[in-house]
């Protein structure tokens, strides 16, 4: 007779514990996820919207981002490190010296071979199902980010421009969408 194998399920606070080895670790819902270090098209991108949404966010004084790795807490059993996430002067209360408990504003992943599933489909589901307002799925191999919101159920895919209002009174950020991808080229 044939015995079910026992997957392990993790805790945050177990995954902290994890030897660094240029990897990342993330929990989700229970599971490990162990991703790689990017690529350099990656790690331009990530410094491109960095500096974009800096900008932004110092001349409206509306918060802060924030690069990976760096964790997001949102229970027990999730916690993930994003590219890239927004947090927003209102929710300085949840952000600590070692994390950020609950969602940011926005988060940016920028997919890699590597992440494209699990940015795709458990990210997606856990950031959207955990009340983040705005989640960009950057894609540089072809040159798109997927604009995922709670209260669609499908993305908007766009190739030219995106933009970004976290307030109502605040004139939304404009990002050309050439110009980015262009920016990420070796």
């Amino acid at each position: 007779m044939a015995m079910a194998a026992t997957v392990p399920r993790y805790t945050a606070e177990e995954v902290r514990q994890f030897e660094d080895r240029g990897v990342r670790y993330e929990v989700i819902r229970g599971d490990l996820f162990v991703t790689p270090a990017p690529g350099t098209p990656h790690q331009l991108l990530v410094v491109e919207l960095a500096h974009l949404l800096y900008d932004y966010l110092a001349v409206h004084h509306l918060g802060r981002v924030i690069t990976g790795p760096f964790e997001v807490e949102f229970s027990d059993d999730s916690a993930v490190q994003p590219d890239l996430l927004v947090v927003l002067h209102t929710q300085r209360s949840r952000l600590t010296p070692e994390r950020h408990q609950g969602p940011p504003a926005l988060v940016i992943e920028i997919i890699s071979y590597s992440s494209k599933r699990t940015d795709r489909l458990q990210k997606r589901e856990l950031y959207l199902s955990e009340g983040v307002p705005e989640y960009w799925i950057v894609d540089p191999d072809l040159k798109r980010i997927e604009h995922w919101r709670p209260d669609h159920s499908a993305p908007e895919i766009l190739t030219k421009e995106i933009t970004w209002q976290p307030t109502p009174k605040t004139p939304p950020l404009a990002i050309e969408l050439p110009h980015l991808f262009r920016a990420s080229e070796i």
